[in-house]
């Protein structure tokens, strides 16, 4: 930036927005930084001067990326031109004088003709001036407002869309048309909407629609509505309406009058516009555009319902792939699992077939023991048989010892005797040796069973 200008306002105090604008905090107005680029209105060469025929051909397709003049004379008529024409129709009915300030193409002219109003349309290009009559066949003036010869307070209505952004004297300009209102006079604004207060930081972050009007070598002045409504006050046309702009997200439409405007209902209007032949054309043009609007709001609801179905079908194909993949995880866990099953039956079967040699062994051992303790009854009847002989004995001997103290008194008589006995006892006291060792190795046996039979555990069932 160069030198610091200075706001329409008249405040020097500008402070930096972005590289190519300043910010009023006065009245809260962007003002373009590059003053010295500021094109002149006055058209002398149609196709070097900024506002010439290069503007509205090469500039609009190449450098903004719109559609051409030709092209916007057709596609500007149902769309824009309709919503211009019924808001219109609210505040000022046919028969009115109108002008349009920046007409271009001249279709919104014609459209106000063809509903009854007495307009006339202005461009600073002499060839688009041409252009516009020879295509809509409409009354034109050439160049600046201020270089009319239009009398004063003579026109119901000025309209200006797109147009006050461009302004290098915005009050000088305003006030030369408030002059040429009547006193129920309005002037009609289409123009960028500055959200004031904000930075151009917040813009950039939340993306906001009004970064493209940030064009510093043609929109000159970008104005807040809280400037909008103050540069009307100066200049006489202290009521102002904001009515809802074609472009809501980043422009305004305000009516702004020196006297208090009261919009007609649409009963209202229709009922007023049935009373002529051009009105009930206009009315037919205002029935068809309300039709389109609701086809396209319908088009409108019906993309966003159709994003909203997408986003659900996305979502789901979110959650299904997310559960297929889960499915995917579940049965390959289920693998591992039954592989663990497998092999946890595998040895569940070599438990169960060593269980089966146990029980087998079990059944062996019990049937040893059986025999062990049929044995140990056998030896324990044979055993008590053998004390019982040699109880036996023991009382033999018992008697043999009286026998032998008598044969002892008759030692000589019973010597014979006595040596038979003698080889008797000495058989005795050998067969009892015997019995005594059978019965220590029978005792040896027992215990040891015995033992057997305390240390052997059955395994669990």
């Amino acid at each position: 930036m160069s030198q610091t200008p200075t706001c329409w306002c008249g405040n020097p105090s500008l402070v930096r927005f972005n590289d190519d604008y300043l910010r009023c905090a006065v009245c809260e107005t962007l003002v373009t930084g590059r003053e010295a680029a500021q094109p002149d209105p006055v058209i002398k060469d149609d196709d070097a001067d900024f506002y010439g025929r290069n503007y509205w051909f090469k500039h609009q397709e190449q450098d903004l990326g719109f559609a051409n003049i030709e092209t916007r004379a057709r596609t500007d008529l149902p769309e824009r031109c309709q919503h211009w024409l019924r808001t219109i129709l609210r505040y000022k009915l046919p028969p009115a004088r109108t002008l349009e300030l920046g007409c271009a193409h001249g279709g919104f002219v014609a459209m106000l003709r063809m509903a009854g109003f007495d307009s006339t349309g202005l461009e600073l290009s002499p060839a688009i001036v041409d252009f516009a009559r020879r295509t809509f066949d409409v009354p034109m003036l050439v160049g600046p407002i201020e270089q009319q010869t239009i009398a004063p307070a003579s026109l119901d209505l000025i309209a200006m869309m797109d147009v006050m952004e461009h302004l290098p004297d915005p009050v000088g300009t305003l006030a030369c048309c408030a002059k040429l209102l009547k006193s129920d006079g309005i002037l009609l604004a289409q123009t960028p909407r500055y959200p004031e207060g904000k930075s151009y930081e917040q813009m950039l972050a939340e993306n906001d629609p009004f970064l493209e009007q940030l064009k510093p070598e043609e929109h000159l002045y970008l104005f807040s509505e809280k400037s909008a409504r103050e540069i009307f006050s100066r200049i006489g046309l202290n009521y102002v309406v904001a009515e809802p702009a074609m472009f809501g997200g980043y422009d305004m439409f305000l009516f702004a009058s020196p006297s208090l405007a009261k919009a007609r209902t649409d009963d209202q209007l229709e009922k007023a516009l049935l009373g002529s032949a051009h009105g009930r054309m206009t009315l037919c043009w205002l029935d068809m555009d309300r039709e389109r609007k609701k086809a396209r709001d319908t088009a409108t609801e019906i993309d966003a319902d159709r994003g909203r179905r997408l986003e659900q079908i996305r979502t789901l194909t979110a959650q299904v792939e997310t559960l297929r993949m889960r499915v995917a995880e579940i049965e390959a866990d289920r693998g591992k699992r039954l592989e663990q099953i497998e092999s946890l039956s595998a040895q569940l079967q070599e438990i169960d077939a060593d269980r089966a040699l146990r029980l087998t062994d079990v059944e062996t051992l019990s049937a040893q023991v059986l025999d062990l303790q049929s044995l140990a009854a056998v030896i324990d009847a044979d055993r008590g048989r053998r004390l019982e002989q040699i109880h036996a004995l023991t009382q033999e001997v018992g008697l043999l010892h009286g026998q032998v103290a008598e044969i002892e008194a008759d030692r000589g008589k019973r010597l014979d005797q006595i040596q038979s006995l003698t080889a008797d006892v000495h058989r005795l006291q050998s067969l009892i040796q015997e019995i005594e060792a059978d019965r220590a190795k029978r005792l040896e046996v027992i215990l040891a069973l015995d033992a057997r039979l305390k240390s052997f555990q059955p395994p669990a069932a």
